[in-house]
């Protein structure tokens, strides 16, 4: 299996049919036309210096929330309802707040809310009525895809096409050719051929899995993951600025909830605040990981635990900040210190780290990118508290490691934000 594939990604296969972004363009304006005029373009004066600035920083967010958008409507992951338009107003909401925050105009936000939620109920819209209106993918096959593939394919966006290679015809009818390994040469090559001639797009069965399914099988790692140059990219050095610049700004708004939350675990269960505790990061180095506190202060006294649902050991203000995940604020110092990112695989124990070591296969390979805040793992999985899901979440970080990209990332961003709504798979 070779990471970065060449084959053609589902979400590729339809980029150039996009009717419904000419809606997005005009819902776009109407909200642009109404932000001028609630950032004071009044009737008699004109709008002061100070609310030009906000009004360019408003711009400045809602194009950077566009670019978050379009990078998670084409990226590799067809399996992921397609949430552009609505992450376009919430995005831009964010990042303003944070643009704000970072000028000491944060009241200014709270102005822009109606119509950011304006904004949302449009774009809900629009992505509601262009589902309906979207035709399905029909994928072909030669054989029957098995019965785990087929509960996975959202039927919504992707239908399942039978084909007969000796009949060229029938693959008019399909917007994708997808080959399975264990198919019969003959037949195989036969497909192949025909697909090419009339430029249909072609993807393995394996590829198709991944992407439904958003993990990598175990079971298909190979020789070329014993590679570690063929999954350093570009990318990993304008993650490293992403990361510092993203942490920056967010300081003006970290810093005060930080101090609430630090306030709040003082009063609830004393000294200390903090909670430091070694952790495997890139290249196997060792690093002190910092949180706020959630357990008792002695709930390492029989050795390292994986926290499970109802532990004891986890105080009543803790259970609260781990299922909002307020207790992993702190590292936002770990990611300025350059031992974490924003986005990466969870950092492991030394404990569990040798554990896992003994008992997975190529567990390490998870060690050549930075550990990060939040990762593919966390807002598909959440915590684990066993061999058996650190397994499954191995197969999350194998996906995050092969196919680690801006576009990724940027959908890791937006279902952090829901995960931290939900507070889906706290312990």
């Amino acid at each position: 299996m070779v990471p970065h594939s060449n084959l053609p990604s589902l979400t590729g296969i339809r980029l150039s049919v996009r009717p419904f972004w000419v809606w997005d363009a005009l819902i776009y304006a109407v909200v642009a036309l109404l932000a001028w005029l609630t950032f004071g373009r009044g009737e008699d004066a004109p709008a002061t210096a100070a609310q030009i600035i906000q009004m360019r920083l408003w711009f400045i967010a809602s194009l950077l929330a566009y670019l978050l958008a379009f990078q998670v409507s084409v990226g590799r992951y067809f399996f992921q309802r397609p949430a552009g338009p609505v992450l376009v107003p919430v995005a831009s909401f964010l990042l303003l707040a944070l643009l704000l925050g970072a000028i000491g105009k944060f009241a200014s936000v709270w102005v822009m809310l109606p119509l950011h939620l304006l904004w949302l109920g449009l774009a809900a819209l629009r992505q509601s009525v262009a589902r309906r209106l979207t035709p399905p993918l029909r994928l072909g096959m030669t054989s029957r895809p098995t019965d785990d593939l087929l509960r996975h394919l959202p039927r919504h966006r992707l239908q399942y096409a039978p084909i007969t290679p000796h009949e060229p015809q029938s693959l008019h009818q399909i917007d994708a050719l997808i080959i399975a390994a264990e198919e019969p040469r003959p037949l195989q090559t036969r497909a192949l051929a025909h697909a090419q001639l009339m430029n249909i797009p072609i993807i393995t069965q394996r590829t198709l899995e991944e992407e439904l399914l958003g993990k990598v099988s175990l079971d298909s790692i190979d020789e070329g993951w014993l590679q570690r140059s063929a999954f350093q990219s570009t990318y990993q050095q304008v993650k490293r600025f992403l990361d510092v610049t993203a942490t920056l700004l967010a300081l003006p708004l970290l810093l005060p909830l930080m101090a609430v939350v630090a306030a709040v675990v003082y009063f609830n269960s004393g000294r200390p605040v903090l909670f430091w505790q070694e952790r495997v990061g890139q290249d196997g180095q060792a690093f002190q990981l910092v949180k706020f506190r959630t357990m008792t202060r002695d709930s390492e006294r029989s050795g390292p635990a994986f926290a499970k649902s109802g532990d004891q050991r986890v105080t009543p203000v803790g259970a609260f900040l781990r299922k909002f995940r307020l207790d992993e604020l702190p590292q936002f110092w770990n990611v300025l210190r350059g031992e974490m990112s924003i986005i990466g695989p969870r950092p492991e124990q030394w404990a569990f780290v040798a554990e896992f070591e003994e008992s997975i296969p190529l567990y390490t390979t998870r060690h050549w990118v930075r550990p990060g805040i939040t990762g593919w793992a966390q807002v598909n999985q959440g915590y684990t508290d066993s061999v058996g899901q650190t397994t499954e979440k191995l197969q999350y970080d194998f996906f995050y490691v092969k196919y680690c990209s801006l576009s990724l990332d940027a959908l890791i961003v937006w279902k952090t934000i829901q995960t931290i709504l939900t507070g889906f798979g706290s312990r």
